[in-house]
């Protein structure tokens, strides 16, 4: 029979474990994700690079209509570059948006949006591929 003092150090150190970020995934270079982008389609990842050109975008959530901030940008490493589009609600305080700007060194994570067939947006452009950023971490 264990001892309660032994669950809860058991417990430490899970919580340490959790806590020093052995769980987190890997940085996985953008060129694994040029070769083939449809057999990645839908699959997340977290990449790290540097921000360019980038566009600044705003509207609204359909149905809500809730403010959304974010940006298009494309996150080039030492690999290659992918386009990325990162769109999350305008809020204020801890829970604001980050803002992308040109030359920013950061950490994308999200999911490749990389359709088997291609479909094109309402003015006719080929949409191509792209990460969709759930999070972006500057780096400093």
């Amino acid at each position: 029979m264990r001892s309660p003092t032994m669950g809860i150090a058991l417990l430490g150190l899970l919580l340490m474990w959790v806590d020093t970020g052995w769980t987190a995934e890997p940085v996985t270079p953008i060129s694994f994700l040029l070769v083939n982008p449809s057999a990645v389609h839908r699959k997340v990842f977290r990449l790290e690079g540097v921000a360019k050109r980038v566009v600044a975008q705003s509207g609204s959530e359909i149905g809500t209509k809730q403010a959304l901030c974010g940006a298009e940008f494309e996150l080039e490493d030492s690999s290659g570059t992918v386009p990325v589009l990162y769109r999350v609600r305008c809020q204020v305080g801890e829970q604001r948006a980050t803002v992308v700007t040109e030359g920013m060194r950061c950490v994308v994570e999200g999911h490749m949006e990389a359709p088997p067939t291609v479909i094109r947006t309402q003015d006719g452009k080929d949409l191509g591929f792209r990460i969709i950023a759930h999070t972006l971490t500057p780096v400093p």
